[in-house]
């Protein structure tokens, strides 16, 4: 049983290391998904940028309202977004180029000349090719940022398909464990209806001891012992039974000749002999009673002894 107890809190502690194990893969999981899509949102927004300049570029005079917010958005992004790594260091570097690419087209768009018209083209083509390194960047840093995860939960992987193995395991022996508690109690059962069903314990086997839980060894030894102690207890009382009962048959024979030897001195007999008759005669009634008795108390346990099914 203490083997049990102590599979029992294994198998608990290694549940909950499963657990917590479970719980923070998912917390990095909605975290990655977060960051992921928060670096998608930026690339977007490069790229929304670069077809607004476009725009802007052919439609001069028109509102640039749209352009500037999508600015906003990604300067917003970049608030929350903070990393130490040499792949976001790269990709604020191309933003902040960029950025300064764009500002310059929003104060070109102020100029009319033929000189400003070439300056903006120029523009227009310099924020779409270093739209095209941003794209690349960020790519190159959404892999990296996947395998991070990757290697990462893999290892919180790892450890969780190793501690659900050993569970298993654990359980698997603790089922065979359980199952010789279990065994047990249905010997026992079984065994003391057996008692009860056919009111006898002669030809009851003993029950199978247990070797390998001490527990079960000791409850096992004091079963047998106590129906041992039982049939050996009935035994002598059934022969004290027999004895007692041949002795009360004896005594009531002698009764019987001596009311036999006072019918026949009943011509001679006095009221205070009669009385004394009387007496006898009680006694003989109260033996007999007792003979009867004690023949139907014999007749019990061997009821109790017997192998009959009957009862």
């Amino acid at each position: 049983m203490h083997k049990i107890k102590v599979l029992g809190a294994i198998i608990f502690v290694l549940s909950l290391v499963s657990i917590l194990l479970f719980t923070t893969i998912s917390k990095q999981n909605r975290i990655n998904i977060s960051s992921l899509s928060m670096i998608n949102e930026q690339k977007s927004y490069t790229q929304e940028i670069s077809k607004a300049v476009l725009y802007l570029s052919k439609n001069r005079g028109s509102s640039s309202k749209v352009l500037d917010s999508y600015v906003e958005k990604f300067l917003a992004n970049m608030k929350h977004k903070k990393e130490d790594s040499p792949q976001h260091a790269e990709l604020v570097e191309l933003w902040n180029e960029f950025y300064v690419l764009v500002q310059k087209f929003k104060k070109q768009q102020e100029v009319t000349t033929a000189y400003g018209s070439i300056t903006m083209h120029t523009l227009v083509n310099a924020i779409y090719i270093k739209n095209q390194k941003l794209i690349v960047a960020f790519n190159t840093f959404l892999e990296n940022k996947q395998k991070q995860y990757d290697e990462k939960v893999g290892g919180y992987k790892n450890i969780e398909y190793a501690l659900f193995f050993v569970v298993v395991l654990l359980l698997i022996y603790l089922f065979t464990q359980i199952r010789e508690v279990i065994a047990f109690i249905q010997r026992f059962s079984s065994t003391s209806k057996l008692i009860i069903q056919k009111a006898t314990i002669k030809g009851l086997k003993p029950m199978t001891v247990q070797q390998n839980d001490e527990k079960l060894k000791e409850a096992t030894q004091n079963f047998n012992h106590i129906v041992n102690k039982i049939e050996t207890s009935i035994v002598y009382a059934q022969e004290s039974i027999e004895h007692t009962t041949v002795a009360l048959e004896e005594v009531e024979q002698k009764i019987e000749d001596l009311m036999t030897l006072i019918t026949q001195m009943q011509d001679e007999k006095s009221d205070t002999f009669s009385q004394k008759e009387d007496a006898v005669i009680d006694s003989l009634e109260t033996l007999m009673n007792l003979t009867n008795k004690l023949k139907d108390l014999h007749k019990d346990l061997e009821k109790l002894t017997s192998s009959s099914n009957n009862h």
